[in-house]
């Protein structure tokens, strides 16, 4: 659909239509989002509570989906399958799960339990009449769930897990009181773009340019993912057990980002909600004993803003007549140069 040259030394930019044409925004929710992963929850607020309704990207994708769990961890349609309507409403502990429209009731693997007034027809109950069941993916205590997984995300969390064997994921404690979700007006891929070059860094981010030794700032790309690198510079903390790395950064394709430091994990969901639109779920998981830090010019809170205010600049630029498209920095752009290989890579599948 766009002409992204393999080689980032011949590539141009991919084309301005992507982030302004509603058809290409269209499908990219089609044929990309509809087949991804998304982190839903983690092994904690499960355990606490067992069903947990939720919707699958809200304003894209939409569909009703119940996170639930018995022996294992299931996720299932949230839709009556008599008339319908919405299943469960409310996070709560249950072990049935009931229709409150004509008391259906179905259990917690999906499957029809009880359905009243269908005594007397034929050919009934059929598999058509238990909760459809959707696909789970577990990786240490966080929660992926899809529709329909055709995007590989595997080869990216193995490479986590095989990177910092030592870190202690499973001490990894929610804060709700330092995440946060932001809203912007612009294309939810300008946002991943930003995330996925350290170009940008020195002269957007002077307070983190002064934690990282810049010069050694690194870019890998992984199946589906890119990895960039920032290690400490004198005095700064780096992650136990490696080679005084400030932080992994690990965007996932289509919308994650795994950010790993020594105090704990900081993630961002970005969520599309329309062509010119993103919601951003900024999550925070601090270590036991430990806080993700605060109120300073290089902590997460001020590169927020700082990232925002230039994605913001550059969905202005992108809609202005004037911009017809720019070229990759071979050096620091490898990592966006990906992204939008990928891109093009799933809008041209036609198995989709």
């Amino acid at each position: 659909m766009f002409n992204i040259d393999n080689d980032i030394k011949k590539s141009s930019i991919i084309d301005k239509k992507f982030y302004i044409n509603n058809k290409a925004y269209q499908q990219v929710i089609n044929k990309i989002f509809a087949f991804s992963w998304q982190l839903i929850t983690d092994q904690v607020t499960i355990n606490k509570t067992n069903v947990i309704p939720f919707i699958f990207l809200e304003k894209s994708i939409n569909e009703p989906m119940i996170l639930v769990k018995d022996d294992r961890i299931k996720c299932l349609s949230n839709v009556c399958t008599h008339r319908a309507h919405i299943v469960m409403k409310k996070s709560c502990n249950k072990n049935k799960l009931k229709c409150k429209y004509h008391g259906r009731t179905f259990k917690l693997n999906g499957q029809l339990n009880h359905a009243p007034g269908f005594n007397d027809a034929s050919n009934f109950p059929t598999k058509n009449d238990n909760l459809i069941q959707y696909h789970i993916q577990n990786w240490h205590q966080f929660i992926f769930v899809s529709m329909n997984p055709k995007i590989n995300i595997s080869n990216a969390l193995d490479d986590i897990s095989n990177r910092l064997p030592n870190y202690k994921f499973s001490n990894l404690i929610f804060d709700k009181h330092n995440s946060n979700s932001y809203y912007i007006n612009a294309n939810w891929a300008l946002y991943c773009e930003n995330y996925l070059e350290g170009f940008h860094v020195p002269f957007v981010h002077k307070g983190l340019t002064k934690d990282i030794n810049y010069d050694s700032y690194e870019t890998i790309i992984i199946d589906n993912s890119v990895l960039q690198i920032a290690q400490a510079s004198i005095g700064e903390k780096a992650i136990n057990g490696t080679n005084n790395i400030y932080a992994y950064y690990y965007w996932i394709f289509p919308n994650l980002m795994i950010n790993i430091y020594e105090w704990g994990v900081s993630i961002n969901i970005i969520e599309p909600l329309s062509i010119n639109s993103t919601k951003i779920n900024f999550l925070s998981y601090p270590f036991k004993g430990k806080a993700q830090p605060v109120n300073s010019s290089s902590s997460l809170d001020n590169v927020e803003m700082e990232d925002q205010d230039v994605v913001l600049n550059v969905q202005k630029g992108i809609e202005s007549n004037a911009y017809k498209g720019g070229r990759y920095s071979p050096e620091h752009e490898k990592g966006l140069h990906y992204f939008h290989l990928l891109i093009n890579k799933y809008l041209n599948d036609n198995s989709i």
